[in-house]
């Protein structure tokens, strides 16, 4: 069996850190993800725009469109994937998170294997 024989489901993973978005790669790879990436909201908007995943991870500051934008805008246009909010920031108001229904808020600094099961348990549950 092949890598590609055991894809469970897939994530874009929307940050602007390149080594975030390279240690959780390998975590959720690990976890048989196929994982996608983009550097921030509009460009996880555009490929959204013509690609499905299974749930998405974002952080909330990033250049161009932030985190909280992009999941704004996504779900204004009718997309309710599944996702997850990755932050550095403790004092951020945990209202304006909560109000996108997120499946989890992580807080940086935070551990990527665990980070990775949390995301699949998670998905494990939707129908």
């Amino acid at each position: 069996m092949n890598l590609k024989d055991k894809i469970t489901h897939s994530v874009l993973l929307v940050d602007d850190d390149k080594d975030i978005i390279e240690l959780l790669r390998q975590n959720l790879e690990d976890l048989s993800f196929r994982v996608y990436s983009a550097e921030n909201g509009q460009v996880a908007l555009d490929f959204l725009a013509k690609n499905k995943v299974d749930c998405v991870v974002t952080d909330i500051s990033m250049p161009v469109i932030d985190g909280a934008e992009f999941i704004k805008r996504l779900q204004a246009r009718g997309d309710f994937t599944p996702f997850f909010i990755i932050t550095g920031y403790l004092d951020y108001p945990r209202e304006d998170l909560n109000q996108y229904k997120p499946r989890a808020i992580i807080f940086k600094p935070f551990d990527f294997e665990e980070a990775a099961i949390l995301i699949k348990n998670h998905l494990m549950r939707l129908p």
